[in-house]
């Protein structure tokens, strides 16, 4: 979960995105590894992408409805909020309804990338993204809409589910237990499924590797910090950099 690309002074730390509200705990290595950065990369920024979720087309959603039940596609409205950047829900491309989704149905603050970005701002400590909002919508407009429409349909038979798998997740992701977070994922429908993870994880991963190569001859100390699942399971960024790795342990 935290490990050091051997003969390189780059990091990478598999994090959370968002917590469950009821544990807010960080592990001591999250600590750790920021103060040992002199620089950071994270993934990509929020807050450019959401211009993204929506369609150039109102309606756009309305392509998914053919994949759903006509009772899950009832849930999926009535579940939907009413006003606020993700209204409607008709005018959101199929791929921002997949994951916008399992949100509502969660109780969660912030993960580890909004707290260290804010420590990274206050303390003037550079920082830089793998991906730039275009390339993620790009990634996730691949997905097909059949495996949109699936998901989101086991996702109205078991609201619960994304609760308990981001709860279980977290638990296995405190004890740095990198297997334990795959076996969870991959037990969770919307991993299953294919296009999914291929969108989400596998071709990031690749582009995001060919990026880190330019940054392993860099003198300052770097740290990536990455969800953790792209960590893990076929495809993950550690075998995209096809290069060693060590554990890096945290002081007691």
């Amino acid at each position: 979960m935290y490990l050091q690309l051997t003969g390189t002074q780059v990091r990478l730390l598999g994090s959370m995105h968002l917590f469950p509200a009821t544990s807010r705990r960080t592990p001591p290595w999250i600590a750790e590894a920021y103060d040992w950065a002199e620089a950071l990369v994270f993934e990509s920024d929020p807050p450019t992408i959401l211009p993204f979720l929506k369609a150039d087309q109102p309606g756009s959603a309305q392509q998914l409805q053919p994949f759903l039940s006509a009772d899950a596609w009832r849930q999926l409205q009535a579940a939907w909020p009413v006003d606020g950047p993700l209204a409607p829900l008709a005018d959101l491309r199929p791929w921002a309804a997949l994951i916008v989704a399992p949100t509502l149905f969660q109780q969660v603050v912030e993960g580890v990338e909004p707290r260290m970005l804010r420590s990274a701002i206050t303390q003037a400590k550079p920082y830089r993204y793998l991906e730039t909002a275009d390339e993620v919508a790009a990634a996730l407009e691949s997905i097909p809409l059949d495996a949109v429409g699936a998901a989101l349909g086991l996702l109205m038979a078991d609201l619960d589910e994304p609760q308990r798998t981001l709860e279980r997740m977290h638990a296995a992701w405190l004890d740095g237990d990198l297997p334990a977070v795959h076996q969870i994922a991959i037990e969770s429908p919307m991993f299953n499924l294919p296009g999914i993870r291929h969108a989400i994880l596998d071709a990031r991963n690749c582009a995001w590797a060919t990026r880190l190569t330019e940054l392993l001859t860099r003198p300052e100390r770097t740290l990536v910090v990455v969800g953790a699942l792209h960590l893990c399971g076929p495809g993950n960024l550690i075998d995209c950099l096809a290069r060693p790795v060590e554990p890096v342990f945290a002081n007691p």
